[in-house]
């Protein structure tokens, strides 16, 4: 019992410490809001689990249910937050939340026991689904992660959260059906303090990287930071507007390791110079800046009003016309249909409308 508070008050405290650190930061920053969510959930969790608060302070773990129940709900904003870069907030994402703290209240009501059960199994299905989702998230964008920071802490430490969570889930499961002996809670709280303290410690390391500020920077400001190229890297910036000016872009499925080799250089150190030196946070978004601005171009020219949008994304570089649309949308703020009909109707300065 001794050992198992002590695991988990260190848990507690380095999570608290990572949510005191996030908190001037939650203002302007997405990602260290719900990082700071996340955190004092996590506390919660290691406080209001421990079998010793359960039954020597029932109403404090009765309090911290509801957050530590959640933790599963604010890492999943968190993950998206930090690594899905042209992803916006979107109402629905409120609805695991509201599930799972709607489920959770009914344990201090009394509710019949064949409700609380049904409750408590559909909270524990929400957590699994959002973990597989988060690690669909950290497998899919991992080549294009340009901060290398965030592609160390995908590849260990948000993995090793999921699996906490789906860990913690699969136990909470088994105590439904069975009594778990004690030195499974220990080995539990263990698991928490050990990851507790990781991500704290490495969200701590790099929190420049993690928690950018919310609004995004324009075109005038990359290229003023591209002014200020380092001189070691201004032959890999020139060689690479150049491939770009040619039509590398265009390549279908062209990653950035494809990209280095084309341009002779180390791939972390092409990697480097499009975030650090031009300003990118994943490698997507700095190829659709060209994708974008040569469909803006086709779209608007009247020669190539009767030719289909699908073949100018296909010869553009994308595998289907879904992504372009998406792509295109983000940065006009129009489809590619609407932008061609407003640009052929006023083609003198017509750039689109700012996206949402």
């Amino acid at each position: 019992m001794t050992m198992d508070m002590a695991l988990r008050g260190a848990a507690a405290g380095s999570s608290l410490i990572l949510a005191a650190a996030l908190a001037p930061l939650a203002l302007r920053s997405t990602s260290a809001r719900f990082g700071a969510l996340f955190a004092l959930s996590a506390a919660a969790y290691a406080i209001g689990s421990a079998q010793a608060v359960i039954t020597a302070l029932p109403g404090l773990a009765t309090v911290l249910k509801v957050p530590a129940m959640s933790a599963g709900v604010f890492f999943w904003w968190f993950t998206l937050s930090l690594f899905c870069d042209q992803n916006r907030w979107h109402w629905t994402r409120l609805i695991p939340l509201i599930v799972v703290v709607s489920a959770t209240s009914l344990i201090p009501l009394g509710a019949p026991a064949v409700i609380l059960t049904g409750s408590y199994w559909g909270t524990e299905l929400i957590n699994a689904a959002l973990m597989l989702h988060v690690m669909w998230i950290i497998f899919n964008g991992a080549s294009d992660d340009l901060v290398e920071h965030r592609r160390k802490f995908r590849a260990v430490w948000v993995g090793a959260v999921a699996v906490c969570i789906t860990a913690i889930t699969v136990m909470h499961t088994l105590q439904i059906l069975t009594a778990l002996p004690p030195y499974v809670h220990v080995a539990q709280a263990a698991m928490v303090m050990l990851v507790s303290c990781g991500v704290t410690a490495y969200c701590l390391a790099a929190q420049g990287d993690f928690f950018p500020e919310d609004i995004a920077r324009p075109a005038s400001a990359r290229a003023h930071q591209e002014a200020g190229v380092a001189a070691a890297d201004r032959h890999l910036v020139g060689a690479l507007r150049t491939a770009m000016a040619e039509g590398a872009f265009t390549e279908a499925g062209l990653t950035v390791g494809g990209l280095a080799g084309r341009l002779g250089a180390p791939e972390h150190r092409l990697r480097g110079v499009i975030n650090q030196q031009l300003g990118y946070r994943n490698f997507a978004a700095f190829l659709n800046e060209y994708r974008v601005g040569a469909a803006k171009s086709a779209l608007a020219d009247p020669a190539q009003a009767r030719r289909q949008i699908l073949q100018i994304a296909l010869d553009l570089g994308y595998g289907s016309i879904a992504p372009f649309n998406r792509a295109f949308r983000a940065a006009t703020g129009l489809t590619p249909t609407a932008y061609r009909r407003e640009a052929l109707e006023s083609p003198q300065g017509f750039e689109g409308a700012p996206a949402e």
